[in-house]
């Protein structure tokens, strides 16, 4: 049976193991633990009852909706096709926008992390260990409000965006501007995610965590230029003949 879904509507009340596997994210184990919960508690009646399944979190949980529904179950308990937690996200490239942000904030969480390790100067470790615990307190917040827990591990994005960390770092100045390249990178997703059509709780929450974000750039772009350590653009025919 072949994956990605959405068009089969597997239902997780009635699937098969064999049937749940179809659905991308989903192994043998998963869909045993599916059966199991939904024999012991009864029938799903909103996604905030499939999180409550050991080893799904907010990641899976957007892949389960992506590749079925909950039946009839939801359709009579008024529980559409949204995400659990106080703002519910009906659409999905919102809600695929949000947990992209919470890896994204748990990828700058690691590479800070690296960060601050190669830093020698106490102002310079004290201000990303500060930036650190906004995308930490961001993951946090944006799990909650989906009614999820954080993955456990980082996404393919985020591994890269660690090594590419790890490579970089080895001292304040080469600290700074990757971490100013990881800034960058998360500031346009937020940017993006506020396009979005996200319930108002949610979209406060999600603006205030960027105007955190620009925060931290800001600091940044002022601490690489106010200490001379921006690198001096290669002259064209230098780079063209690079």
């Amino acid at each position: 049976m072949a994956k990605g879904p959405r068009d089969a509507q597997i239902d997780l009340n009635k699937a098969t193991a064999e049937e749940l596997a179809a659905i991308e994210g989903v192994d043998g184990e998963r869909a045993r633990l599916i059966i199991e919960h939904r024999s012991r508690r009864g029938t799903f009646r909103s996604w905030e009852d499939v999180l409550s399944v050991p080893g799904i979190d907010s990641v899976l949980l957007g892949k389960l909706q992506k590749g079925s529904s909950l039946g009839a179950s939801a359709a009579a308990t008024g529980g559409a096709e949204t995400a659990a937690g106080e703002g519910e996200i009906g659409d999905m490239a919102a809600l695929e926008r949000i947990i992209g942000l919470i890896l994204l904030d748990m990828a700058a969480v690691e590479a800070y992390r690296v960060a601050i390790d190669a830093c020698k100067t106490p102002e310079i470790r004290r201000q990303l260990e500060a930036f650190r615990g906004d995308h930490e307190r961001h993951a946090r917040e944006l799990s909650d409000a989906l009614g999820a827990s954080l993955p456990e591990q980082p996404d393919e994005r985020g591994q890269c965006i660690q090594r590419y960390t790890e490579l970089s770092a080895r001292e304040d100045r080469t600290a700074l501007v990757a971490m100013r390249g990881n800034e960058e990178l998360t500031n346009d997703a937020y940017a993006s995610a506020l396009a979005s059509d996200l319930p108002d709780d949610v979209r406060r929450m999600v603006e205030a965590n960027w105007q955190d974000e620009r925060r931290h750039i800001r600091w940044i772009n002022e601490e690489i230029r106010t200490r001379g350590w921006e690198l001096p653009e290669v002259p064209s025919t230098l780079a063209e003949a690079a």
